[in-house]
């Protein structure tokens, strides 16, 4: 099977901010740990796409999406690569309400994209799993959306209590990718999310390259507290080694209901909580899937 790697695991927040290693060097890292394709964010193509087309053939790689909110710009830039989809990564809203509006902006969006040959797509974290109303907040989006696909986090989705295989099962053909993640506890979605009324404008990632390093490095610094507050650290330490004893997914299972589904999803592996050595870790989630998912 083909497995696909996000930049973002190489820096994380730091990833978002343009700080770290290039993009050619991230590609070269990424081919080196046996991954076959990449998933980008926004602050990549901040690089020339004629050079991101020439490195993804220099080293072998697929590009196969974003993590990035879908704007026609994006969108162009993404069907000049050769990838899929542009998925957003997340964004604030509350309840059935505002869940409702959600499918209505992404399937404006996936109708901007279909010109293209790009899918429009939405990543999860816990927090998407909130129950209004009696269903959760993410089913009120899929129910009401006829365009837009869904990139299943499956950690973060089984982190909030819900069982991947039978949430791909109940959107069959809705599940345009996965992200790989290991989890080893339930937590539950925590409490009701921000509202959409309470969002304070665009993305804080958005031109970030146009900011002076010294504006970048403070955000890092301040997104890195958060993460290694007791509550970072929680939501963090449950992604555990992939196939280690205490993981309470079923990656198999997982294939088994994708494989249903009349499209081909893709694989992600996401990783933000290393249980080793940086690169060691992501070669061996790399090596496992391709070993022991059939």
């Amino acid at each position: 099977m083909k497995v696909n790697i996000g930049t973002y695991s190489f820096g994380g927040i730091a990833s978002y901010l343009g700080l770290g290693p290039t993009l050619l060097e991230k590609f070269q890292t990424i081919k080196s740990l046996g991954y076959d394709g990449v998933e980008l964010l926004p602050v990549d193509l901040d690089n020339d796409v004629e050079d991101i087309k020439k490195w993804a053939q220099e080293t072998g790689l697929e590009i196969v999406s974003i993590h990035a909110k879908p704007t026609e710009d994006i969108v162009k830039k993404m069907a000049a690569l050769g990838g899929k989809a542009v998925i957003w990564a997340g964004t604030d809203f509350c309840n059935k309400e505002e869940a409702l509006a959600l499918a209505k902006e992404l399937d404006e969006m996936a109708a901007m994209a279909e010109p293209y040959g790009i899918k429009v797509g939405y990543h999860n974290h816990s927090k998407e799993f909130f129950v209004d109303e009696g269903l959760p907040l993410m089913e009120y989006v899929l129910d009401n959306s006829s365009k837009c696909y869904m990139q299943l986090d499956c950690g973060w989705a089984m982190n909030a209590g819900t069982y991947p295989p039978s949430f791909i099962r109940k959107y069959k053909n809705r599940i345009l990718a996965i992200h790989v993640k290991e989890n080893d506890r339930v937590q539950g979605p925590g409490p009701r999310p921000a509202s959409a009324k309470e969002a304070t404008g665009g993305s804080p990632f958005a031109n970030v390259k146009e900011l002076p390093l010294e504006q970048r490095q403070k955000m890092l610094e301040e997104f890195t507290a958060r993460n290694e507050s007791p509550e970072g650290k929680k939501r963090f330490e449950v992604q555990c080694k992939l196939g280690a004893p205490e993981s309470n997914m079923d990656w198999q299972e997982i294939k088994n209901a994708l494989d249903e589904q009349d499209l081909e999803a893709f694989w992600v592996v996401e990783r933000e909580n290393f249980y080793d050595d940086h690169d060691k870790c992501l070669a061996e989630d790399c090596a496992w899937l391709k070993e022991h998912i059939q």
